[in-house]
């Protein structure tokens, strides 16, 4: 068992035009704790589709819908997301924008477009992703065998040899 990492492209350390690629994932699952009604956010990020990081937490502030909490979880994310990047940058290393945010509730990604395309120097664009896909559920629900077993691949790597 480990993590079998299935970066996009190598890089030799020492090629300043390479392009790095940031993309993340984000789930909620909304109120889930009974007693004061709190949701969870599950959020990843991922440098080249390689796992660099992967978080489930109780958020901090009572949603009022499923949007809300979701929002809140892309919002994570998005905060991740936007802090590898600059620390590409101090690098000196390119990253490929827009960086890709997925997320499986359309009305978050309404939301965050604000109705509108017309900006196109966004750093972060949101995505659509269908709820079975979305590896974030490994941080928000409890999911059945064949579920966890499909996305803990898609974190770990896909070596059969590690299940």
């Amino acid at each position: 068992r480990g993590i079998v990492l299935n970066p996009i492209g190598t890089w030799d350390g020492k090629d300043k035009d390479f392009v790095w690629t940031i993309t993340g994932r984000c789930d909620s699952n909304y109120a889930t704790n009974p007693d004061d009604r709190k949701s969870v956010s599950g959020t990843q990020v991922f440098l080249n589709d390689s796992p660099i990081i992967a978080k489930s937490s109780t958020q901090k502030v009572i949603t009022l819908s499923v949007t809300e909490a979701e929002l809140y979880a892309a919002t994570s994310c998005a905060q991740d997301m936007l802090f590898v990047y600059r620390l590409m940058q101090t690098m000196e290393l390119k990253v490929k924008l827009p960086m890709i945010l997925e997320c499986d509730n359309k009305g978050t990604i309404d939301l965050s477009r604000n109705w509108s395309d017309l900006n196109e120097d966004k750093i972060i664009q949101m995505k659509w992703i269908k709820g079975e896909e979305n590896s974030a559920d490994l941080g928000t629900k409890n999911l059945d065998h064949t579920t966890h077993t499909k996305h803990t691949k898609a974190l770990c790597g896909k070596n059969d040899e590690n299940f």
